[in-house]
């Protein structure tokens, strides 16, 4: 295994959320956005707005996404069969696909291919690449609007995570070909007003997304231990 990967997984694993959440011990289990700890985010000078330059073209494929109006998520493969049910932490205030294609509209059907990058795992990127965005491929990102997380979806996989954002209002978010970053029109005087993080420091979240492991072969009274 190549030092990459392994240091990646060992950051993955380190990066898992708590087993005990402060929400369990308030009284409830907590959401699976209450559990995700925070992303280091680098304050950064504020610079003006502008397009992001050479984004990727959108990709398409037989899984369906759907995202209604009040937050609900729905992924189906191409048998109609419900993969992924679950709810967002907000309303869908802005969508973007890929590496940062943005969607016209906050919310609807779209399809996604099957056969994306993080499909294969960590093994399905390329560590050097000078614009990692390629590598996005087969993602919806989704900004709730109460705008305090980034839901990232891998149709693929049926999978999702929720990224913590920085605090402001009015955030701005660009996807830049070695990093995420956010910008806000809104903030406490004397906060920081634009962040960003690298790609690489993302990649222990985004292998959440990846492709769940081979689940243990079940033993039977003729082979009680199956072979590999």
């Amino acid at each position: 295994m190549r030092l990459g990967a392994l240091f990646l997984i060992s950051a993955a694993l380190a990066a898992a959320p708590p087993s005990e959440p402060v929400a369990a011990a308030q009284g409830h289990p907590g959401l699976p956005w209450e559990r995700a700890s925070p992303l280091a985010w680098q304050a950064e000078p504020w610079v003006a707005p502008a397009t992001e330059a050479g984004l990727p073209a959108a990709s398409a494929g037989p899984m369906t996404v759907l995202l209604t109006g009040d937050g609900t998520l729905r992924v189906s493969d191409a048998r109609g069969l419900i993969r992924l049910l679950a709810g967002l932490p907000g309303r869908p205030l802005r969508t973007w696909r890929d590496g940062g294609v943005p969607l016209e509209a906050a919310w609807g059907t779209w399809g996604f291919p099957t056969d994306s990058p993080l499909a294969q795992g960590l093994g399905g990127l390329r560590w050097g690449a000078e614009d990692f965005r390629p590598f996005l491929r087969g993602l919806l990102w989704v900004l709730e609007d109460g705008e305090g997380f980034l839901t990232v979806v891998h149709p693929a996989t049926a999978r999702l995570v929720h990224l913590p954002l920085p605090p402001g209002r009015d955030l701005r978010i660009r996807f830049l070909p070695d990093r995420l970053e956010v910008a806000a029109g809104d903030v406490e005087k004397g906060a920081p007003r634009q962040w960003s993080i690298p790609w690489m420091g993302l990649l222990p979240r985004l292998a959440a997304l990846g492709p769940r492991p081979d689940p243990p072969k079940v033993g039977t009274a003729l082979a009680p231990f199956p072979k590999d």
